[in-house]
């Protein structure tokens, strides 16, 4: 990708190796400086910016807030003659809990000169999420047909609102909310399920809306990402099917051949303390 910024009498000049990015990789490419004038320049900076803005405030054209992920100065006092230019290498080493872009935002490379923030060019990239939590979501979407709303940042978090199936499986789920991040080398979720329950007022049965929030800590690298669906799916089981005991029993005959061993196995794995019940 390409993008240009001209400041009389500069041109900047910003090349991008690739058209999109995953969580925790390498965005690089160069940045050139040329000046166009038939007199000698000095150039006091030339910086480059990785930062996260809203589309909203963007197209507004007023005091967008970037939030500020990582930056470099490429140059300094710079003496640039008529005619002259000068080229840098660059690149920018994506956390893997880094904003993915959604309808509300992304990041953004800002590029120019002392006033980046506000006076100079902009680009904006495409972040998509980490592959071990692509893998992770494609169990909902696979093994149990949930249909995905959305992705969306939020806070340190990616938020993925998942709908059911039409199934006997999950009568009693409006819809699920799971919030994925990698941090430490860690795999982190939890879930915000909504879910439909019987209640009483008065004399009356109706029917009100519950919500039950659990949180997990998997431990995952490149290396095990395949493994992660079996877990997934067993949580899922353990966690919303409505008779627990056959859910369990359906997660744990293909997993071990005791429920002590198969609870160990699942602690080992989600670091779930011994006190957790299933």
């Amino acid at each position: 990708m390409r993008s240009a910024f001209f400041q009389q009498p500069l041109e900047h000049q910003l090349e991008v190796e690739g058209e999109n990015w995953d969580q925790g990789g390498i965005i690089k490419g160069k940045l050139r400086v040329k000046n166009m004038s038939s007199a000698a320049v000095n150039v006091k900076a030339v910086q480059l910016v990785l930062a996260h803005g809203l589309l909203k405030a963007i197209k507004e054209k007023g005091d967008v807030g970037w939030e500020i992920q990582q930056e470099l100065v490429l140059a300094q006092d710079l003496s640039l003659q008529p005619g002259g230019e000068q080229s840098s290498e660059w690149s920018f080493d994506l956390p893997t809990d880094c904003p993915i872009t959604d309808k509300q935002g992304g990041l953004f490379l800002l590029f120019g000169g002392e006033d980046v923030l506000t006076v100079g060019g902009r680009l904006d990239l495409k972040i998509q999420l980490h592959p071990i939590l692509q893998n992770f979501l494609q169990t909902f979407t696979t093994q149990f047909r949930f249909l995905e709303k959305y992705q969306k940042r939020k806070k340190e978090w990616t938020e993925v609102k998942l709908l059911p199936p039409d199934s006997r499986e999950f009568p009693n789920m409006d819809y699920v909310y799971c919030f994925l991040r990698i941090h430490q080398e860690k795999l982190e979720a939890y879930y915000r399920f909504k879910m439909k329950g019987l209640g009483r007022s008065g004399q009356q049965m109706t029917i009100r809306k519950l919500s039950r929030v659990s949180r997990r800590k998997i431990i995952s690298s490149r290396e095990d990402s395949q493994i992660e669906p079996v877990f997934v799916k067993t949580l899922i089981k353990l966690l919303i099917l409505p008779d627990r005991k056959s859910s369990f029993k359906l997660c744990f005959k293909n997993y071990a051949s005791s429920k002590s061993a198969f609870i160990r196995l699942i602690q080992d794995k989600l670091q779930i303390s011994s006190s957790q019940r299933y």
